[in-house]
């Protein structure tokens, strides 16, 4: 194989797997994959950690909600634990109720504070999800 058709190959490869990543993005995010605005966007979240992380057979989207949500929740940076508590819940992988019990276990675990800062962020999800519900039903009403 020639330098032109491995690189060919390789660009078709690469390809694939950012629409892989974009396409489990959405799927796992309940939004859009961001902008390849930075390496780490484009190739880090994008690439590899939903094209090959998250596309991986063995354990189910709702397993790696778990493992997830307690991850980032113990990591305690803000946004993604927003954008994971937001995602479990839109996406139906995980109910209230289930997320309820999450919180209690991962108190026991990882402590009181981070495990409020958990709970806080599922009641700003659960808010958003009620009125993106309501948004959505006010046009049916005036129909």
């Amino acid at each position: 194989m020639h330098d032109q058709d491995k690189e060919r190959v390789r660009a078709e490869i690469a390809a694939e797997r950012t629409e892989t990543g974009r396409r489990r993005y959405r799927e796992v995010m309940v939004s859009d994959a961001p902008p390849p605005l930075t390496p780490y966007l484009d190739k880090g979240v994008v690439d590899a950690v939903f094209a090959e992380l998250w596309d991986r057979p063995l354990l189910s989207r709702r397993d790696r909600r778990f493992i997830t949500l307690a991850c980032v929740a113990a990591a305690a940076v803000d946004e993604p634990v927003q954008q994971h508590v937001y995602a479990a819940l839109a996406s139906g992988d995980i109910s209230r109720e289930e997320f309820c019990e999450v919180v209690l276990h991962f108190a026991y675990y990882a402590g009181w504070p981070r495990a409020s800062a958990l709970e806080m962020a599922y009641y700003r999800a659960v808010a958003r999800l009620d009125a993106e519900a309501k948004a959505e039903a006010e046009p049916e009403r005036r129909a």
